[in-house]
């Protein structure tokens, strides 16, 4: 009898789950119903009414199927357990009415732990029936319509296809962001300016930082993997190249992520887990602002991991190297994965090979060679961990370790709990469901969660997500494989996978940015992904114009938003400083530009030199008696504009 009650519950709030979405998509309440609670009493008791027929129906249709049998009937009612979900659904699916972005997380996180749950008892339920000869025989059938080399070719076809989708895609959408001049100074105009110095000769110059000597932008980050990408650069310099690189980059990272996955699960399984990869919310939030190189150095780690675990060692070495040139944090995690081969042991001497080599590179460059260029730029945003007299990273690790309770303490804020949610909901929580694959969190945590009063390393609109990238998804594979091959083990797995095709396109909704839609978040800015418009591209070809009216050997402070539009060897930050003998800025740019520059003419230190509709430059005037001389200037360079039409 407690078996036949609980199967006819669980049919009665299927049919009322799938009552109310039905009421739910019939017509345009919901939005405001679940915003404002507005529906009326008679139309919430229609509701109720529609509601009450769908657990008729369900309880009818389990009386049917227990005419049959008892066993008929609970095989039945698991198989349709998901249907209690659909009801949801539709009021997840509106971003509108979710303000407060905690309160979904946690929402998104009881519905998918509750789906993963459903899933397994209809996936359970399906494995009970036996198969027949007749059933067998026609699934043979329908499976020999596709021939054996499309079915093998197939899974890394469609990964091929997504992976070039996708660079298209956000090549398409981050270079119509650049056209509406909504990349900026910081850090696309810096990257822009890096790059172009180091393709002249001047490697690791970054001007609009005061860096004005070669490899003196290592003060701030070990970007060495500029030397790399330079000849890439170089085929078209400018911001608009340095977008599609990482635009291309973050693509082909589903590709290791595939193989690595395919070695251990069906291959469909590995293309689903690849797509997942690519609709990752925090990876579309930080391609929506500038360029960073934590994702292009989540591709190599990604290489490394495949690379390693197919045992092709010179392979790994090339992407380890390169992985640890993309910046110097890098190397952290890249330590501890190597520990984790160790203690694992899987790969041993591999692991311990990597973990000595990325921990020395990490100490020489960290503590070393960084500190030898001047002070770290980027240390208060860990000042609450600094004991008193040692405001370095080393005095952060000696709180971690003597005083993890204040520790703890940094990492129990709202805003954190937020934002951890939002990294691992698209993965369902498969990289902590093993205590040992926990490490694989532990790389972002550092750059992320252990950051004290700095807003922007716990928001997956900025670039430090990308920490958490190259780690989580090999671990959700780990993860799923663990859970068996056979009976309950399969059922486990393709639970999982349920659920985490689930959560990642709920996540996808509210935070991602494919499909286009009318608002996407990214860096400092929500922006729409319109195209540029008429207006927007006269106005690059007009900064063009004035660009090219500087003297090549001229130094020029450029105004935040248009600074990534042109390239030159000393180029400035107006919002900054006026320190440079050219000024060219919008005159709508506020503290970006146009407030420094407009106190500037005003006090008669320039003159204008031309105008455009909203852009103006100005010219530093020579003191009363100076000679004609021009003033000491840098080491001439070629000077290129970014002369693309956006």
């Amino acid at each position: 009898m407690a078996v036949i009650l609980r199967a006819l519950a669980l049919l009665s709030v299927s049919g009322a789950s799938i009552a109310l979405f039905a009421q739910e998509l019939a017509d345009s309440w919901l939005t405001p119903y679940i915003t404002a609670n507005t529906l009326s009493l008679a139309n919430r008791q229609r509701l109720i009414i529609g509601m009450a027929i769908g657990v008729a129906v369900g309880v009818v249709a389990g009386l049917l199927a227990l005419w049959n049998s008892v066993r008929r009937l609970n095989r039945i009612a698991h198989l349709l357990a998901p249907a209690i979900l659909v009801g949801f659904i539709p009021p997840l699916c509106i971003p509108a009415a979710w303000p407060n972005a905690l309160n979904l997380c946690v929402v998104i996180g009881g519905f998918l732990l509750l789906g993963e749950r459903l899933f397994r008892m209809a996936f359970a339920a399906a494995a009970e029936r036996p198969e027949s000869s007749t059933f067998a025989s026609s699934r043979d059938r329908w499976a020999a319509l596709v021939p054996e080399r499309i079915r093998h070719w197939l899974p890394p076809l469609i990964v091929l296809a997504a992976v070039i989708g996708y660079g298209v895609y956000m090549s398409v959408f981050t270079l119509r962001m650049h056209g509406r001049f909504q990349t900026y100074g910081f850090d696309l105009g810096q990257y822009d300016n890096v790059f172009w110095n180091t393709m002249h000769g001047h490697p690791l110059r970054c001007t609009p930082l005061g860096m004005d000597e070669n490899w003196h932008s290592m003060r701030s980050h070990a970007d060495l993997a500029v030397l790399f990408f330079a000849p890439i650069y170089a085929i078209k310099p400018g911001g608009a190249i340095l977008l599609l690189i990482q635009s291309w980059v973050i693509a082909l990272g589903a590709i290791p992520l595939y193989r690595f996955a395919a070695r251990r699960l069906p291959r469909s399984y590995a293309t689903v887990i690849a797509l997942a990869y690519l609709f990752f919310p925090p990876t579309h939030g930080l391609q929506f602002y500038d360029i960073h190189f934590q994702p292009i150095g989540a591709f190599f780690v990604l290489l490394v991991i495949d690379f390693i675990d197919e045992r092709r060692y010179w392979a790994c070495g090339l992407a380890f190297v390169v992985a640890l040139a993309c910046r110097e944090d890098i190397a952290v995690g890249l330590a501890m994965l190597g520990a984790f081969l160790v203690l694992s042991g899987y790969r041993m001497k591999a692991g311990m090979a990597m973990a000595v080599a990325a921990s020395a590179y990490f100490v020489v460059v960290r503590f070393i060679i960084m500190p030898s260029f001047g002070p770290w730029g980027f240390s208060e945003i860990y000042k609450d961990l600094y004991p008193a007299g040692a405001r370095n990273f080393g005095g952060i690790i000696a709180t971690m370790l003597s005083n993890p309770i204040f520790t703890l303490g940094t990492l129990l804020v709202p805003d954190k709990l937020r934002y951890a949610l939002q990294i691992l909901l698209p993965v369902v929580f498969l990289p902590i469901r093993r205590s040992y694959l926990v490490v694989a969190i532990v790389p972002g945590a550092i750059s992320t969660l252990l950051t004290t009063a700095y807003p922007p390393t716990v928001d997956i609109g900025f670039q430090y997500s990308a920490h958490f990238l190259p780690y989580i998804f090999p671990a959700a594979v780990l993860c799923i494989a663990a859970l068996g091959r056979e009976g309950q083990g399969m059922v486990r797995r393709r639970a999982a996978l349920a659920a985490l095709v689930m959560g990642t396109t709920l996540c996808t909704i509210h935070w991602g940015a494919i499909p286009p839609r009318d608002k996407v978040h990214g860096g400092f800015s929500t922006m729409s992904m319109r195209a540029p418009t008429e207006a927007e591209r006269q106005k690059h070809r007009d900064l063009v114009a004035l660009h090219a009216m500087i003297p090549p050997t001229a130094s020029v402070a450029i105004s935040e938003a248009e600074m990534p539009h042109v390239s030159r060897d000393v180029i400035r930050t107006l919002r900054d400083t006026t320190d440079a003998d050219y000024l060219l800025y919008d005159t709508n740019s506020g503290f970006g530009g146009a407030t420094r520059a407009n106190a500037e003419l005003a006090s008669g230190a320039f003159e204008v030199v031309a105008t455009r509709p909203g852009l103006t430059l100005l010219k530093r005037k020579r003191p009363t008696g100076a000679a004609t001389a021009t003033p000491p200037t840098p080491p001439p360079g070629p000077v290129r504009d970014d002369a693309r039409a956006p």
